[in-house]
């Protein structure tokens, strides 16, 4: 509560909000009356939360694949979920966007391509349902950023960005985010960008390295600076 008078005293929102307590054991999967009725209620709860700091999106992660259920019919287990906890979104104002985690750091988890995640996300057709496309994930996944970006353009609703290898700041890895940014740009995105990377620094300078880390590399930024 206090943070969400803080975000309103300044004219600000949270933007998004994580809502997945569960993540290191199959849930969405589950073909399970008792598993869908905890995943609505997660989502109410959450929406609870998601008002008192300005919050629309909410990043839900899949959880866990089963050990011995085929994996289409934990896919198919996955959309009937969501489409009951998107429908329970919806009533409550929020966009539930699915993130796949790379399978490297998170052995186990189900969803873990963004292909994977748009299919699901297709699936469930519902404008409370969309893909979070976090490019570090991605790219120890398996890279090709921007193919991926366009393919799963129109179900994308938040992107997450941080460099690799060590999950740093723009600009100290591999990955070209001055030409992903442009891309966003170019195509008129409207969703959210999320800065999930380590910080440079303590205080206020490395909060100041993050902003000159992101303005380098950002048309957006630049153009505002």
């Amino acid at each position: 509560r206090r943070i969400g008078r803080e975000l309103e005293r300044r004219a600000m929102t949270m933007g998004v909000i994580v809502n997945t307590a569960v993540y290191d054991r199959p849930s969405f999967v589950l073909d399970d009356r008792d598993e869908r009725e905890r995943l609505i209620r997660e989502v109410r709860d959450t929406a609870e939360v998601a008002r008192r700091v300005g919050a629309t999106h909410v990043t839900t992660l899949s959880g866990t694949a089963h050990p011995s259920l085929p994996r289409d019919y934990q896919t198919a287990a996955m959309i009937e979920n969501l489409k009951w906890a998107g429908e329970a979104a919806a009533e409550e104002g929020l966009v539930l966007a699915l993130e796949p985690i790379n399978h490297k750091g998170w052995p186990g988890t189900f969803v873990t391509d963004v292909g994977h995640a748009y299919l699901i996300a297709k699936a469930v057709g519902l404008p409370s349902v969309k893909l979070l496309y976090d490019f570090w994930h991605q790219q120890i996944h398996g890279g090709d950023l921007i193919a991926n970006l366009e393919l799963a353009w129109d179900e994308i609703a938040y992107v997450q960005i941080a460099d690799n290898p060590g999950r740093g700041a723009p600009g100290t890895g591999e990955i070209n985010y001055a030409a992903i940014l442009q891309r966003l740009a170019d195509k008129g995105f409207q969703g959210i960008v999320g800065l999930e990377f380590e910080n440079p620094g303590p205080g206020k300078a490395g909060e100041r390295a993050v902003i000159e880390a992101v303005r380098a590399v950002s048309p957006a930024v630049r153009q505002e600076s």
